[in-house]
């Protein structure tokens, strides 16, 4: 075989294994977009309602994690969107809180008289959530610090009932999975509210 041959041989069968592998990747890849995410929760939460709030970072320090992309347990499958994973919980929790009727702002315009809310991703995987919040009144110091971690449904048996469709709408779940345990629990409710009544302007007489 003529060195060109060969050339030409080799060429085409690395262009292939490429393409195995490039297909192989985006088989094993969920798209998780904050386009199709849609708030849902069944607690209710509508003392949120009319309530202001300061959303002022949500921060990724998971270290399961990639800059775009969780996993799952055994890192076959990734979840990614277009932006990186803190934009995208920023992003979607500014959706969520006014979906319930919330007035949202950010540290780039912060409503000085609204409680501010950290978070920080501390773990992530298509297993479970697990997110450090903290709440203050805004300027003056944290009032609450806590931990909250929440679990996806089981993933069925056959894998053929593991979607794409099916893990993507499952990751949405949990994501609202995540704000409904937040804004439901007795704790931060409690301190969020006494927060809003502390900081709400002087009412002139």
């Amino acid at each position: 075989m003529h060195r060109k041959s060969r050339l030409v041989l080799l060429t085409g069968i690395l262009l292939c294994a490429l393409l195995a592998v490039n297909t192989a990747a985006q088989a094993n890849t969920v798209a998780v977009s904050l386009t199709n995410y849609s708030p849902n929760f069944t607690a209710d939460l509508s003392v949120y309602k009319g309530k202001h709030i300061n959303l002022l970072d949500f921060d990724n320090k998971a270290k399961d994690t990639t800059l775009g992309s969780y996993y799952s347990l055994d890192r076959k499958t990734h979840y990614s969107g277009s932006s990186f994973i803190d934009n995208y919980f920023w992003y979607s929790c500014e959706k969520a809180l006014m979906s319930l009727g919330m007035v949202v702002s950010n540290r780039n315009k912060p409503d000085p008289h609204a409680p501010g809310v950290w978070m920080s991703l501390k773990s992530m995987s298509e297993v479970k959530f697990e997110v450090e919040v903290k709440l203050q009144k805004f300027i003056y110091g944290a009032s609450l610090t806590k931990i909250y971690t929440i679990t996806g449904e089981n993933l069925p048996d056959k894998a053929e009932q593991r979607t794409k469709e099916y893990l993507e709408q499952r990751a949405y779940n949990m994501t609202s999975k995540l704000f409904e345990t937040i804004l439901n629990d007795p704790e931060f409710k409690t301190m969020y509210l006494k927060a809003v009544a502390d900081m709400a302007p002087s009412q002139v007489k």
